[in-house]
């Protein structure tokens, strides 16, 4: 299962159908191809500086005395461009005007669209005032029959 940060366009209704998913897992094609994954998810500056040190690492990589460090350079930037690469997409997304408006878990983009879509229902979330913040959903576990609150995996103890 991947978790899919879930955009809104500037000035969409959610749920969208124009909505963009980015899944926060690893990218095989970004380890594969930095550079030209960079530049097809419009990530201008990243691939530029990602083509800057790639192009340091092949020059290091040409003299014998230089090449595993040169290696080591290519393959760190293909790591970290794999690693960070979705991150680095849903940050140009929010800088573009996109909002970020779900985390959904999910096994693939539709199943986690259409959890989106159920989740803020026909009519859009539930409207909040400016200053007021959202109150995260307290799971109930029973254990030897206590009733105990947790959030997520963290136990919680109320008075």
């Amino acid at each position: 299962m991947s978790s899919y940060l879930v955009f809104a366009g500037p000035g969409a209704a959610v749920p969208d159908e124009r909505s963009k998913l980015v899944a926060d897992r690893f990218a095989v094609l970004a380890f594969a191809f930095p550079v030209i994954w960079l530049l097809f998810n419009r990530l201008w500056f990243e691939a530029l500086i990602a083509f800057v040190l790639y192009l340091a690492a092949t020059m290091m990589m040409a003299d014998a005395a230089w090449f595993w460090p040169g290696l080591a350079l290519g393959f760190a930037i293909s790591l970290v461009t794999a690693l960070e690469g979705r991150n680095w997409r849903g940050a140009a997304l929010a800088r573009r005007g996109w909002r970020l408006v779900d985390l959904v878990e999910a096994d693939d983009a539709d199943t986690a669209f259409e959890i989106h879509a159920r989740r803020t229902g026909a009519n859009g979330p539930a409207a909040s005032t400016p200053g007021q913040t959202t109150r995260q959903p307290v799971m109930r576990t029973a254990r030897a029959g206590n009733d105990t609150d947790a959030i997520g995996l963290v136990p919680v103890e109320r008075s």
